[in-house]
């Protein structure tokens, strides 16, 4: 009998502790406290797949509230970091990081999640394409690293690859050139009869590289089509249209001489990218 006299006491102590206590602060998001991979292995004791399974559930949950509430949530990348870590062959992160992160983030933690996947997914060209998009467009403008990646392809047996997604590292190498080079590179492509069927894709990369991106004058715009057009035809000397596109330059002011337009291409217009 005294000790049950004891316990209610207690429980009744707690309780106006509780009642007169001030406020808890408002907590960090519960995403804040993801353990590093090292910590969170030791806790899986070995059975990192289903710990990888569990955070990335936790995630997608928290995702799919933020979506319901109109609240942000930046934590996913981060999230999808430690999956991975847990276990790389775990391929929906990579699939979903890829496939929802905007272009132009600034938060940049996808790089390590989406460099782990063309790594451990070295031929889906599909996460390199997310992948070589996020890094043209992401504050970084990695317009090299973005071609390296898709170069990959280039060569590639797979019949599942659309045409225009092999020959989508000529972009961002046309990104990473002076306007001589990128003229050139262009003049071969349009001659080559591989690109013909690609030719009308030709106009803009060409404004592009001569730095008229969203020209005004439609004679200028109409002259560079009629170019190339003639070009895949083998009908003008490339001599020729060279020199006459090379008078379309436009030159950039000094202070944004070295700087390069950031391609506004997203992961939902890589059909149209060559075409």
């Amino acid at each position: 009998m005294r000790h049950l006299v004891c316990i209610l006491l207690s429980c009744a102590i707690v309780t106006l502790a509780f009642h007169y206590a001030e406020p808890l602060p408002k907590l960090p998001q519960k995403e804040e406290f993801l353990p590093k991979a090292e910590y969170a292995k030791a806790l899986a004791m070995g059975h990192n797949v289903t710990a990888s399974g569990l955070f990335w559930i936790s995630g997608i949950i928290d995702l799919g509230e933020s979506y319901l509430y109109g609240t942000s949530y930046a934590w996913l990348s981060h999230v999808g970091n430690l999956s991975t870590e847990l276990d790389s062959l775990f391929r929906t992160p990579y699939n979903v990081v890829g496939s929802i992160t905007n272009n132009d983030e600034p938060d940049t933690t996808d790089f390590i999640v989406m460099r782990r996947a063309v790594r451990v997914y070295p031929d889906d060209w599909r996460l390199a394409v997310y992948f070589a998009l996020r890094l043209a467009n992401s504050p970084t403008h990695n317009y090299a690293e973005a071609a390296k990646i898709m170069k990959h392809f280039s060569t590639s047996k797979d019949t599942t690859i659309p045409p225009h997604i092999k020959s989508i590292y000529r972009n961002f190498e046309l990104n990473t050139m002076q306007t001589e080079m990128a003229l050139e590179m262009l003049i071969n492509d349009a001659l080559n009869p591989q690109f013909k069927d690609l030719i009308k894709g030709f106009t803009p990369k060409t404004l592009r590289a001569l730095h008229r991106k969203g020209e005004p004058d439609t004679n200028i715009v109409n002259e560079v089509s009629f170019i190339m057009k003639k070009l895949s035809e083998h009908a003008i000397d490339p001599n020729y249209a060279y020199q006459r596109l090379l008078s379309f330059k436009k030159e950039e002011p000094a202070d944004s001489a070295s700087a390069k337009e950031p391609d506004t291409t997203t992961a939902n217009d890589t059909a149209t990218i060559a075409n």
